[in-house]
């Protein structure tokens, strides 16, 4: 089933237009946000999230990100679920290192970086933290004038530490599959797949295990504040005198 979806999806970025131009503000991919604020919610998992996006100056852009965690925070895997239900907090910086821009095209690469913390209970009703960093390298693709392709590799490093247990961290190498669409001005839904090899480590030893994450949401803006009525006052007719 993995190597037919990724099949499928080699295929999809085979038959990308050179004619095409997808969504303006992306969230999961490497497009530089149009927008001064762009929301985003979303479920998978292992975890509920919400993302709140700034456009920064020059190519970057930034943010922070909450998560409702009930599963292994990097990524599922192989080696089981040890996360009970926690609480994780994000923060994100964006930089577009690459953005080719033909009159209808848009192809983007850059580099993501994502620390974070955790506080949750573990399956043993103890108390437990964790950290991490990720490092993204996302790469868009316009397919469509409505829809962005986005691949690239992410390598979140984690550690988890509780009471009276071993303390672990885990480093799954992942790859996504995922997809931006422009469905108006103010909402893009996405979705990805993130999957690959993954490494845990604790107590003198390491283990090699399969890892993968899955997420579908929507970004949105402008929808309150002051770009609401932004494109309605731009087209409507002057008031005679």
């Amino acid at each position: 089933m993995t190597a037919r979806a990724i099949g499928v999806f080699a295929l999809v970025l085979a038959m990308a237009s050179p004619a095409m131009a997808g969504p303006a503000n992306s969230v999961i991919g490497a497009k530089k946000l149009e927008e001064d604020m762009v929301h985003s919610g979303g479920v998978g998992y292992p975890s509920i999230m919400y993302e709140w996006w700034n456009k920064g100056k020059g190519k970057m852009d930034w943010g922070l990100s909450g998560e409702l965690v009930y599963g292994p925070w990097l990524a599922a895997s192989t080696g089981g679920r040890f996360v009970k239900i926690g609480l994780g907090i994000d923060g994100m910086l964006r930089w577009n290192l690459l953005s080719n821009e033909k009159p209808k095209v848009q192809n983007d690469f850059a580099v993501l970086v994502k620390p974070g913390i955790l506080i949750s209970g573990n399956l043993g009703d103890q108390f437990m933290f964790a950290f991490k960093t990720e490092l993204g390298l996302p790469f868009t693709i316009d397919v469509h004038e409505r829809v962005t392709v986005v691949t690239g590799g992410f390598l979140p490093i984690g550690a988890y530490f509780a009471e009276n247990i071993q303390n672990f961290g885990e480093i799954p190498i992942l790859i996504r599959m995922g997809v931006e669409i422009d469905a108006n001005d103010n909402v893009a839904p996405w979705f990805f797949f993130d999957l690959g090899p993954g490494i845990s480590f604790g107590g003198g030893s390491s283990d090699a295990h399969f890892s993968w994450r899955i997420g579908a949401g929507t970004a949105f803006w402008g929808v309150l504040g002051k770009n609401k009525n932004k494109s309605d006052s731009a087209g409507a007719e002057p008031m005679a005198e």
